[in-house]
């Protein structure tokens, strides 16, 4: 059964105009986690649109934290992909060219976590650079800092950049990465997480 987490009581615009309502709502998943969406109730007629799952977490500590950081802008976000939602492509299969969405694992045997993120880049890139751009800005910059790590976007010969640079060159080193990994595989329209990190493309 659902569960409401927050309710805003900002309305959200949407880009006809309208004004919507947000409520962010989450559950338990089938496979234990929880899931959380965005419900969004359009002013004066209550017409409803919801978004496709936005996150998941282990726990509802964390799913709860997740709703009550998200932003005006990132509500803006999924109130557009919820009017609006991207259509499924299916490539042929000659075409495919996958693209490793996941964040890249420590090497067998090694006790490291891999940082909570509450957003995929690769897949917020798909639908557009500056909506990538836009939804980074949105995050705070713990959140901007654990996608830097998960995904490993720190060069080697300087491992704490991520730890000390401002929140504007962590979204612009995001952004730079993600777009050299998609030039390099030639696509923006596939995401697979099924492919190994010794397969990714490395900076």
């Amino acid at each position: 059964m659902a569960e409401l987490l927050v309710t805003f009581t900002e309305p959200t615009r949407s880009a006809t105009g309208d004004l919507y309502y947000p409520r962010a709502l989450g559950r338990v998943a089938s496979d234990g986690l929880w899931e959380g969406w965005i419900e969004f109730t359009r002013a004066g007629d209550d017409e409803l649109v919801t978004t496709k799952r936005e996150t998941e977490q282990p726990n509802r500590a964390d799913l709860l934290y997740w709703a009550q950081g998200l932003s005006q802008t990132y509500l803006e976000g999924a109130l557009e992909r919820a009017l609006n939602p991207t259509p499924e492509l299916q490539p042929a299969p000659e075409e495919r060219v996958f693209v490793d969405s996941s964040p890249r694992s420590a090497a067998p045997g090694i006790g490291v976590v891999t940082p909570r993120v509450v957003l995929d880049p690769f897949l917020t890139y798909a639908e557009g650079e500056n909506l990538l751009r836009g939804q980074l800005r949105a995050l705070s910059r713990d959140h901007l800092h654990n996608i830097v790590e998960a995904y490993r976007f720190v060069d080697a010969d300087d491992p704490d950049w991520g730890r000390v640079a401002p929140k504007e060159a962590l979204v612009d080193r995001i952004v730079e990465r993600v777009r050299d990994r998609f030039a390099a595989s030639g696509t923006s329209r596939t995401i697979s997480p099924e492919v190994s990190a010794d397969e990714q493309v490395r900076d």
